[in-house]
């Protein structure tokens, strides 16, 4: 039963393309039949406004591929693969706060780290020098310091 469900939708769709492909030919011989009967002038002119058209179109499809070439050219998140690539560029806003958060996320870590060997220095000095750490926390001893 599914077999002839496919079946079926398949004979469909190809009716429906031969019906498109049958209307597509009609108008175009509507179109020519029209367009025999137009004036001289008028045909020059739309030949111009076409030919003006195609080469406005040429010129800018070179220009979009050019600027595209170059771009794809140095585009790290190509390397990826260009589905992955083409998701960032189209997700420019969730591209950008993503790269933000990891930068924060990357500032915060490096701050609780460097944190961590600050202490880790602090005591290290403590220990190495020639003074005990008892007199650093004496409160006299940095009146002391401060008035010498």
């Amino acid at each position: 039963m599914k077999i002839d469900n496919n079946k079926q939708i398949n004979q469909e769709a190809s009716l429906d393309a031969n019906v498109e492909d049958q209307i597509a030919r009609n108008i175009v011989e509507l179109l020519d039949s029209r367009a025999q009967k137009l004036p001289d002038e008028h045909s020059l002119r739309l030949a111009e406004a076409r030919s003006l058209a195609i080469g406005r179109l040429v010129s800018q499809e070179a220009q979009l591929a050019a600027s595209h070439s170059i771009h794809r050219s140095g585009h790290t998140l190509q390397w990826f693969g260009g589905r992955f690539g083409h998701y960032f560029e189209q997700h420019r806003i969730f591209s950008t706060l993503l790269v933000v958060c990891v930068m924060l996320l990357t500032f915060f870590a490096v701050q609780q780290f460097s944190v961590n060997h600050q202490i880790e220095n602090s005591d290290a000095f403590l220990l190495a020098s020639d003074l005990p750490p008892e007199a650093y926390a004496d409160k006299g001893f940095t009146a002391w310091l401060d008035t010498n």
